[in-house]
């Protein structure tokens, strides 16, 4: 019988199969994938990026399954387990930046980790859309809290934790409007697979309707607008993502831990949006953490 920890990342491999598969549907390319060894322990893992098509200017959904001989000090104290120790982490993660500034850019994450007699799972979902329908994001939102309900979690919690966790500390502002967060869950070990593995499972059904808007007229200025507010995403991926800063900090592959960052941005000095544009509503209306449901 094959160890609990290899059981997970079978079950996360075919969440990335079945991820993308969806994704070469809608995008109308297949990825480019790279097979890389873990170099400071065992494992590794398949990075699968898309970077032209229909839908997407550049996107990644990764798996990784790494054993490493000895957790790094950082690390450690956030865990609170002795430095040193072997441990093993396995997860899927993907970022998707479109084209088309109509069409929300979206961060799904599932993960597994274990040292010593310690083990947790974490992971969820958020939305950081430029040009918001309300509509979509109150869609968005209760088909989650239907996905909470019959997998017998608390919505309200896990929204909650998604709202304080996606927030840039010194630009005081949510990075979207919000979705699904938890971390170090610790029940029955087959209950909890089986609620991460779910969640990756609905990636396709909660971002069908946003890939639609992929063929929605837009101007030059509403493509401006994405690539200021895609400076914010690159912002908190490098300063407070905790999954970014284990991987590099555990010696993980750097092109695919940084797969997340949009592949062009702008940082606008001291932007103000006019009063009462789409944009200003952006910030005024949706970046306001709300019951959207």
């Amino acid at each position: 019988m094959k160890a609990f920890r290899d059981q997970v990342a079978e079950r996360f491999r075919g969440v990335q199969d079945h991820i993308c598969a969806f994704l070469d549907a809608e995008n109308g390319t297949g990825f480019r994938e790279d097979n890389w060894n873990y170099s400071k322990g065992d494992g590794g893992g398949r990075t699968r990026v898309y970077e032209s098509g229909l839908l997407l200017e550049k996107g990644g959904v990764n798996f990784s399954a790494i054993l490493g001989s000895s957790l790094p000090a950082s690390a450690a104290s956030g865990f609170r387990i002795p430095e040193g120790t072997p441990f093993f982490a396995t997860g899927v993660s993907l970022v998707l930046h479109p084209h088309n500034p109509h069409a929300p850019t979206i961060h799904l994450n599932i993960r597994y980790f274990e040292a010593g007699d310690v083990y947790w799972f974490g992971g969820g979902v958020d939305l950081t859309p430029y040009y918001p329908e309300e509509a979509m994001v109150v869609s968005f939102h209760r088909s989650l809290k239907l996905f909470c309900e019959r997998m017998k979690r608390d919505y309200g919690t896990y929204k909650k934790l998604c709202d304080e966790y996606f927030f840039n500390k010194h630009r005081n502002e949510p990075r979207g409007v919000g979705g699904l967060f938890f971390d170090h869950l610790r029940g029955p070990k087959e209950e909890e697979l089986a609620f991460v593995e779910e969640l990756g499972l609905l990636f396709p059904d909660l971002y069908r309707p946003f890939a639609a808007l992929r063929d929605k007229p837009f101007t030059d200025a509403q493509r401006q607008f994405q690539l200021h507010r895609r400076s914010r995403y690159a912002e908190f991926n490098l300063v407070y993502d905790r999954g970014t800063l284990f991987g590099l900090q555990s010696g993980g592959r750097s092109e695919s831990i940084l797969m997340s960052l949009p592949p062009v941005c702008r940082w606008v000095y001291d932007f103000t949006p006019d009063p009462g544009s789409a944009e200003a509503r952006l910030t005024d209306y949706f970046l306001k953490p709300r019951d959207w449901v």
